[in-house]
């Protein structure tokens, strides 16, 4: 599935700079898989396409939502993950 969120990332998250750059920010991620261990144990993480961001907890994705393929390329586009 396909979906959209603000990206709010949290301080147990290790991310990349590429990812900072990201912050508050309206993103289209793809389901991953529950997180198997860690601080973020049992939750469902999600990924960006195209990108070198990693995973994301749902914890760091606000107002996520499942959204048209058509939006989320879009999104993707702007963000300059898809061509």
């Amino acid at each position: 599935m396909f979906y959209e969120a603000i990206f709010q990332p949290s301080e147990q998250m290790n991310y990349n700079t590429d990812a900072k750059k990201l912050a508050g920010k309206k993103i289209a991620v793809q389901d991953g898989w529950i997180i198997e261990d860690g601080p973020f144990k049992g939750q469902n993480c999600f990924y960006i396409p195209n990108s070198n961001v990693g995973w994301i907890p749902q914890c760091d994705l606000k107002g996520l939502k499942s959204t048209s393929f058509v939006q989320w390329q879009e999104i993707g586009r702007r963000l300059g993950f898809i061509n």
